[in-house]
């Protein structure tokens, strides 16, 4: 059996899921990385010659996943798989009452229905035995502070973030006899792509009642992305998991403090007049 241990990240093409890929390499694992792009497969490729192995597939395809589970299998021979991070996902914005119902059903299918997908796909690699004393492998989510906190104009992905909370406990708890634990990385804004695919993106709200509320969320999504954290500190976060035993759920946030306490004790009423004050005056 291989001294390294084997992790496999969805979405590794940028962002949390490119960094982690190289920082775990640096920790001695070796990262079965997924990608979409045949582009992004071959740069990647490039850029880690070993201990990486980049799998090209769409995640809401569950034909794709199946067929890299038999890659993985190959690659892991009699190994486990010490990690599964859930990492592949998207954001669309824009005012719930509005969006086109493709879209809010395409966030779904991205961030939630295909996270389960593709650990129950994945999970047999993952299983201990909790009674025999099997260790078993740990999953991660790479959930949002907007699965605990809910935001105007946020509000498909704020939907499926939360969901995927409730997906992760679940699985936490049912598969605790495989001894695989669950842990959650609730991140705020983290430097990455996701920022250019939002802002200034809401032109098809133009003429509609909520067109000037959207220029003023642009204004706080810009604020956001100034204040991003690195990436590099949600991958040594995931290693620590991977190698430790944690908590359950992290808040990552710049002004962690402040965050946590707002938005475990703040009165909901007040958090209303907050974005009211901050939106509609």
């Amino acid at each position: 059996m291989s001294s390294r241990k084997y992790v496999l990240i969805t979405g590794v093409s940028s962002g949390i899921g490119f960094d982690t890929v190289e920082f775990l390499i640096e920790k001695g694992f070796h990262v079965l990385g997924s990608v979409r792009k045949e582009s992004d497969f071959h740069r990647l490729n490039q850029t880690y010659p070993e201990h990486f192995t980049c799998l090209q597939f769409d995640v809401t395809k569950r034909e794709e996943v199946a067929e890299a589970y038999e890659q993985v299998k190959a690659i892991l021979g009699d190994n486990k798989l010490a990690g599964l991070v859930n990492n592949a996902g998207l954001a669309m914005g824009g005012p719930i009452e509005l969006m086109d119902e493709d879209k809010f059903r395409y966030q779904m299918e991205v961030n939630l229905f295909s996270v389960r997908t593709v650990t129950n796909i994945f999970v047999p690699l993952l299983k201990g035995n909790k009674k025999k004393k099997i260790k078993g492998g740990k999953i991660v989510m790479i959930s949002s502070i907007s699965g605990i906190f809910n935001t105007p104009f946020n509000g498909a992905y704020c939907i499926s973030k939360h969901a995927m909370e409730s997906l992760g406990e679940i699985y936490r708890r049912e598969l605790i006899m495989y001894d695989i634990d669950v842990v959650s990385i609730q991140a705020g804004p983290i430097a990455s792509k996701i920022w250019t695919k939002n802002i200034d993106q809401y032109s098809e709200y133009a003429g509609t009642d909520y067109e000037k509320l959207l220029d003023k969320s642009n204004k706080v999504m810009k604020a956001a992305q100034r204040n991003a954290l690195s990436p590099r500190i949600i991958a040594k976060l995931i290693y620590k998991i991977l190698t430790k035993k944690t908590k359950l759920a992290f808040i990552v946030n710049k002004n962690w403090l402040p965050t946590v306490l707002f938005i475990k004790y703040m009165p909901a009423r007040w958090v209303d007049k907050i974005f009211y004050n901050q939106l509609f005056k």
